[in-house]
């Protein structure tokens, strides 16, 4: 974001300014109107200015003024396709570093709002000296499109601040970029301008206290949602994480932006790393399943594109060799890679991992992998205690599991009687309508995944009888639900809890055995033979990560997304279908394609370019494939060939939402349409 801001005021410097709408300069002008409140504010003052001898002097936070703000309003509204572009100058006093946050209004409603450190010149509000801030109203954090009224900047903490300024308040139209512009880092190359609607991914910013990356993009119903990302190279943060997970999370529930936020927990943060030893802490006389957050590692931005970008970290993991090992109770230091994947038009992140025990001896390891792992509270309360009970929780391995009556205890109802092919794990609430979850991009038959003997419940229900003997209990005891979640959180037999705990789960062998019984294996107690898979010399799956309404499915849509994404056929008269690719992120070695062309590990159907060009087909034999993300190899040079679905020409940036990857010659596309059917032809023309 960082490069964004420095190209816009480049940009700005040279765009003519008689554009701008003054808001203040001496004094508000072109009819704004003093709005601020909380006190704290003095329009006028001659302590500082950045031009003339007055400015703007505010005083934030403290006693009766907590959250105060300044406040510009204007009657009758602009717009942003009149003014897309918000411009200041603010100035720190004898200290700096001010928390400040930006809301834009409209007749007394917030419609967009962001942090404001990443908006200005040098990161932050600092000390003796002037700095310019420069915020595209249309785009990233803000990323609104329509009327407003009112600008405020208000103070980002319940405690006082120090004294600063703000001077030379502009409200700006849209910036033109020269002729001969050439635009990198995805803003872009090949003479397209920046996207209206493109992916802003705004780095080294400030949230919860930790330096993150923030992610904001388009999702399926063309609103914004935010994802942050905390670093995890050293620092410290609330509960002792050392980053490397999602912190904070926001989408939009009607015209509101619902927040879902990191807890103070320990446990707090989601997408990290969790495994437990087969044997717990016997012989190592420590935790055997240490939070993943809790170490340092390293992060990359792999790529940022127009509307894709992919973030990763990496760190070691410690595993324990078994007690009967040729080296009983060794440590090793597993490398982990995990990578996040944002796309416009696509609602859920993907998140994939990657364990790779190629420098443990065969066998030598004995353990599950839980992760993604952690807590939210994604129902958009404040903290833990506020967390609305957990009203439901639901997960699939071969067959469907939800309970049936609310809210979820020891004691609750359920079902385990639908088949299923897609794992997936959920949690919901009804107090306040909302939801998270986990799904897997492959069937359960490719990626094995549920763990433990549960599976003797399969196809039955609750009224067969307690599914736990010791305590009885009408739920699965709690060492025997196949992805963990809030299992271990339960007071008493009847007592419903607001942990919003989630997990994955695999059994036992998962990680290090070169051959271990899978879920539902008789080995477990489970209905199937004696199956076997590989958890060594590397183990890698790749899920996505759910945040939305109960009442829309949002879980349930992933499922049928991933279902619908097995029944395809990929056919080609220009160019070919991929068959093959790495088989996990960060992993030398490949897997085949199942079904061909489409690729596990970010969930994307994949193509190989003639000339830069291709003449595809994707034929959907069920259900429906909704906004496809397309890539396509052997794509030479800084070009976006025009696309065309069905022999109609498409629109950039409306129709499909491409991405040039240059330095692996792919072009990602999310096409903004849904398959069904036979026929659904695909053009790249160069």
């Amino acid at each position: 974001m960082r490069k964004w801001v420095n190209l816009l005021l480049l940009l700005v410097s040279g765009a003519a300014g008689a554009a701008d709408l003054v808001v203040y300069d001496e004094a508000l002008q072109n009819g704004f109107q003093n709005y601020s409140y909380g006190g704290g504010s003095t329009f006028g003052s001659n302590e500082q200015a950045h031009s003339g001898s007055v400015s703007i002097r505010f005083v934030g936070g403290g006693g009766a003024s907590a959250y105060n703000a300044i406040s510009f309003f204007v009657d009758p509204d602009l717009s942003t396709s009149q003014y897309p572009l918000l411009r200041f100058w603010v100035h720190g006093g004898v200290s700096g570093g001010q928390q400040l946050y930006l809301f834009l209004q409209r007749n007394g409603a917030i419609v967009a709002q962001a942090e404001l450190d990443t908006y200005i010149a040098g990161g932050a509000v600092a000390a003796g000296t002037w700095r310019e801030v420069v915020v595209p109203l249309t785009s990233g954090a803000m990323g609104y499109s329509g009327a407003y009224d009112r600008v405020d900047v208000q103070s980002d903490s319940d405690v006082a601040q120090p004294v600063m300024y703000f001077d030379d308040v502009v409200l700006g139209q849209a910036i033109v970029p020269p002729a001969d512009s050439l635009f990198r880092n995805g803003f872009e190359s090949a003479g397209l301008p920046p996207a209206p609607n493109g992916l802003v991914q705004e780095r080294g910013v400030s949230v919860q206290g930790l330096l993150s990356d923030r992610f904001t993009w388009r999702d399926s119903a063309a609103q914004p949602r935010v994802a942050v990302l905390a670093h995890n190279d050293g620092q410290v943060g609330p509960g002792g994480t050392r980053g490397g997970e999602l912190r904070e999370f926001r989408y939009q529930v009607a015209a509101a932006t619902r927040v879902v936020a990191a807890s103070a927990s320990g446990a707090s943060g989601f997408g990290y790393v969790v495994s437990h030893r087969s044997e717990g802490v016997a012989g190592i006389g420590v935790d055997d399943s240490p939070l993943g957050h809790g170490f340092t590692g390293n992060f990359q931005r792999v790529w940022q594109g127009r509307h894709h970008a992919i973030f990763r970290f990496t760190q070691n993991y410690p595993r324990w060799s078994k007690t009967t090992a040729a080296l009983p109770n060794a440590l090793y230091q597993v490398p982990v890679t995990l990578d996040w994947l944002f796309v416009t038009g696509r609602d859920n992140p993907l998140w994939a991992i990657s364990w790779d025990l190629s420098a443990v001896p065969a066998d030598a390891v004995d353990a599950d992998s839980r992760a993604p792992y952690g807590e939210l509270l994604f129902d958009g309360s404040a903290s833990e205690g506020a967390h609305s009970v957990i009203a439901g929780v639901g997960w699939g391995d071969r067959y469907k599991f939800t309970t049936t009556t609310a809210p979820v205890t020891y004691a609750s109802g359920w079902t385990w009687n639908t088949p299923n092919t897609i794992p997936y794990v959920k949690l919901w609430t009804t107090n306040v309508d909302a939801t998270m979850g986990t799904v897997q991009t492959q069937p359960i038959t490719q990626a094995d995944a549920g763990g433990y003997f549960g599976a003797g419940r399969w196809n039955t229900t609750s009224a067969a009888g307690n599914a736990c003997t010791a305590p009885a209990s009408q739920m699965p005891c709690d060492y025997n639900w196949p992805y963990q979640s809030i299992n271990y959180s339960f007071a008493g037999p009847a007592v419903p809890t607001n942990n919003t705990r989630l997990a994955w789960g695999t059994n036992f062998g998962f990680l290090g055995q070169s051959s271990y019984y899978t879920h539902g294996s008789a080995y477990w107690g489970g209905p199937l033979p004696n199956t076997t898979a590989s958890g060594w010399p590397r183990k890698s799956y790749s899920t996505h990560i759910v945040l939305g309404t109960h009442s829309s499915g949002p879980v349930e849509a992933q499922v049928a997304q991933v279902e619908a994404l097995q029944s395809v056929s990929l056919t080609t008269m220009t160019g070919s279908v991929a068959t093959s690719g790495p088989a996990g992120v960060n992993r030398p070695d490949p897997i085949t394609y199942s079904p061909a062309g489409y690729d596990p590990v970010y969930g994307t159907l994949t193509f190989i370019a003639q000339g830069n060009a291709l003449d595809a087909n994707i034929a959907v034999a069920a259900g429906t494939v909704r906004k496809p993300v397309i890539v396509v190899r052997n794509i030479i040079g800084d070009v976006y060939p025009s696309l065309r679905l069905n022999g109609v020409a498409r629109t950039v940036d409306v129709d499909y939402f491409p991405s040039l990857r240059s330095e692996t010659g792919e072009l990602w596309i999310t096409l903004n349409a849904d398959l069904t059917g036979g026929v659904n032809r695909i053009e790249l023309v160069p």
